[in-house]
């Protein structure tokens, strides 16, 4: 879980600072979209094979799916690039979910680190 964290984190990072030119920033946008999306296929599994999903998890993924849905409706669609709800639509709402997602992970780090340090104690209180 920490790598899964520290990769969603670093490419978060870049693609915040490629934003810089713009261009860069839709281009690293749309690769750490994809990322993001096998990261979260990824815990879902995990977390539905444990038998637990968390809830941080169905609250991306309900936000994700309208998104790209709407995503691929729109593409099609004659509206001048340069209006500024296709900016936010194209740059502000992937990134606040990336932030999101980045939110999620550390999170879900951070239950695991609590998690494996309680089981290591009972592991010491056991021996004693």
């Amino acid at each position: 879980m920490k790598i899964l964290h520290t990769i969603n984190t670093w490419s978060f990072t870049i693609t915040v600072l490629l934003y810089i030119t713009i261009f860069g920033g839709l281009i690293a946008q749309f690769i750490l979209g994809i990322l993001q999306v096998l990261i979260a296929l990824y815990l879902t599994y995990q977390m539905n094979k444990n038998g637990l999903v968390h809830k941080a998890i169905r609250t991306y993924w309900s936000y994700v799916i309208p998104y790209l849905l709407l995503l691929v409706i729109f593409s099609n669609s004659n509206i001048n690039p340069n209006e500024l709800l296709i900016w936010i639509y194209l740059a502000v709402i992937p990134m606040a979910l990336a932030a999101y997602f980045v939110y999620i992970t550390k999170t879900l780090k951070n239950e695991m680190l609590i998690l494996t340090s309680s089981k290591t104690e009972d592991a010491t209180q056991n021996l004693k």
